[in-house]
């Protein structure tokens, strides 16, 4: 998984760059009933397409650990594994969500103030102000929701090396590998048990 939000931060924090500077480049446009403002429209695009690109990679991140918090407490209750397991999986999943919620929450706050700043007349300042915040916000986010994501893949990795363990002592070699760790994916939220990667380790 953390490879694949590497890919997805990548991307996304260059969409945040170029609707900034080419939001910055607008604002030397002359403005107008009959005026055509290119690098405006350009901005209006691209910030739309950024906004929904953001929501959509901090929602994935919180689907993942939705999934894969599920699948640790109950390999946990099924293998009688210390409380101290799923205690660190509630953790790292609650030290992401502060991030996640506020890169989203920033993100369509500063897409509302561009909105109004063109249909309502809203100075142009706090749309721009908005998003500065924004912009610095999710970028460090998404290192920390990155070091997060790794954290959780070790983890899962560790709960399987256990189970697996467990399963070897009681039944024998052929037994072990036998639980599978949840699937990377945003919909791999189901807590079965599976092959033998982990999804963290993506």
């Amino acid at each position: 998984m953390h490879r694949i939000f590497l890919g997805l931060a990548v991307t996304n924090g260059s969409l945040l760059l170029a609707s900034y500077v080419v939001g910055l480049i607008s604002t030397g446009e002359p403005r107008g009933p009959r005026t055509v403002a290119p690098w405006h429209l350009v901005h209006f695009l691209l910030g739309l397409l950024t906004t929904m690109s953001t929501l959509l990679v901090h929602s994935i991140v919180y689907t993942y650990f939705l999934g894969t918090g599920k699948w640790v407490k109950e390999v946990v209750r099924a293998y009688r594994m210390p409380d101290w397991v799923e205690a660190q999986a509630k953790k790292n999943k609650k030290k992401a969500f502060r991030f996640e919620f506020w890169s989203m929450a920033l993100i369509g706050i500063a897409a509302w103030f561009g909105a109004a700043s063109d249909a309502q007349g809203f100075n142009p300042i706090w749309h721009l102000a908005a998003s500065s915040i924004a912009l610095a916000y999710n970028l460090g986010a998404f290192v920390v929701e990155y070091a997060v994501i790794v954290a959780q893949a070790r983890l899962l990795l560790e709960v399987k090396a256990r189970a697996d363990a467990q399963r070897e002592a009681l039944y024998g070699p052929s037994a072990s590998g036998a639980t599978e760790a949840p699937s990377p994916s945003p919909e791999g939220d189901r807590a079965d048990l599976v092959p033998s990667h982990p999804a963290g380790d993506g």
